[in-house]
């Protein structure tokens, strides 16, 4: 598939937000039976009918797509706290409420507007509240006007991923805000990236960890991995797009660390050169990252691709043989994204099963179960729910960071 150029990229979201306008003024969700958007996605790329994105279910399995999506988005409105969060572990917000504000705008809701813009509204409103005077956002985690590496394993591995995925959600929610809300949210997103910015410059023992992410206390012999790398540099590519400052080296040098987390001989991103573990996760986050830096078409990222259509998620909530660390609901989830940005017959070939292996188990309730993974489970089905709807918005194209 050829990239988008910047008036592409311009007509399709322009043809997207007329779906959405033509989707609201009809009374029907994006997302629903007649769903406009994923229409506006393949008439824009000029493949109406023919090879397309859109085109790799039948009319009757997007159908049932649709309403799955319906009773999901249902379900996790009626899960919203009072504070506006959604229920997970302490250790998890506000990054699990931000997943869950991704799965409504991945299909199409905003905040202030629609049938779930006050949850959108509430939840906006909880996750600011989390943010520190250091810039930090995350419940739990330092405070005062210093980022402070002094804090136990459990908080220090949580708060990286706090940090950078809801930070994230707040860039790509300032895009589609109005302007009181966008005023709020700049502040916010400053201190957000300069917090981000300076732990990219914490000291690294090894030169191969330059460029990366790890966790906020000192782990001893990583100091940069593949996973939070992987967030913070989504954030910083989608507060960049978002018109923010964000120098173009510090995404170039994340982008260097990126390259170096792949291993030629088994043709997949690994979490680190010094510890590669080989996850599904893993292999999509490095092909996103390469996406993102508009190196689709590179041996990487079409190796790392092969690796996923050998190693797929037909069997739901299962693992892969001698991978711990191997994730169902959050592999789905990142390598969808990853899979949809090589196009062609990686995608053709990798979101199908999916699907129907989300459908097959979506439960009476809307939702679906808490992942099978030991770290996972805890953070509960709001969670895992929250990653099967922005998986199953891909071909949407509503989210500019996972925009191809």
């Amino acid at each position: 598939m050829p990239s988008i150029g910047p008036l592409h990229l311009l007509l399709v979201t322009w043809m997207l937000h007329v779906a959405m306008e033509q989707a609201q003024a009809q009374a029907l969700p994006v997302g629903g039976p007649k769903d406009t958007a994923r229409s506006a996605v393949a008439a824009a790329e000029g493949r109406p009918g023919q090879r397309s994105p859109t085109n790799v279910l039948p009319p009757k399995v997007w159908r049932e797509v649709d309403a799955a999506v319906a009773r999901a988005l249902d379900w996790l409105a009626a899960q919203q706290q009072p504070d506006g969060s959604f229920p997970t572990l302490e250790r998890g917000q506000p990054a699990v409420t931000s997943l869950c504000m991704m799965a409504f705008a991945a299909h199409g809701h905003a905040p202030g507007a629609g049938r779930y813009g006050q949850n959108l509204d509430r939840a906006i409103d909880y996750v600011m509240s989390c943010q520190k005077e250091n810039g930090l956002v995350t419940l739990i985690g330092p405070d005062g006007p210093r980022i402070s590496r002094q804090v136990s394993q459990e908080i220090g591995a949580c708060v990286p991923y706090n940090h950078a995925i809801s930070s994230l959600v707040l860039s790509e929610v300032y895009g589609v805000s109005s302007l009181d809300l966008a005023r709020r949210l700049q502040p916010a997103i400053h201190k957000s990236l300069s917090a981000t910015l300076e732990m990219q410059r914490w000291p690294k023992d090894v030169p191969a960890d330059l460029g990366g992410w790890r966790y906020l206390h000192d782990s001893g012999d990583l100091d940069s991995d593949l996973s939070v790398t992987s967030w913070q540099l989504m954030f910083l590519r989608s507060a960049r797009n978002a018109g923010f400052d964000v120098p173009k080296e510090r995404i170039d040098d994340a982008i260097a660390f990126v390259r170096r987390s792949y291993d030629k001989q088994d043709g997949i991103f690994v979490y680190s050169t010094r510890r590669p573990s080989r996850t599904r996760s893993m292999a999509g986050a490095g092909i996103l990252a390469l996406a993102h830096a508009g190196l689709h078409d590179t041996e990487e990222a079409q190796q790392a691709g092969a690796w996923l259509l050998r190693h797929g998620f037909d069997q739901y909530n299962g693992v892969i043989p001698n991978a711990p660390s191997d994730r169902y609901h959050y592999g789905a989830f990142i390598c969808c994204q990853a899979m949809y940005q090589l196009g062609g017959d990686y995608w053709e070939q990798f979101y199908p099963p999916v699907v129907q292996g989300a459908l097959a188990h979506q439960q009476a309730d809307g939702s679906w179960p808490n992942d099978s993974q030991f770290n996972d489970s805890p953070y509960g089905n709001a969670y895992s729910t929250a990653l099967v709807v922005i998986m199953l918005g891909a071909p949407n194209q509503l989210l500019p960071i996972f925009q191809r």
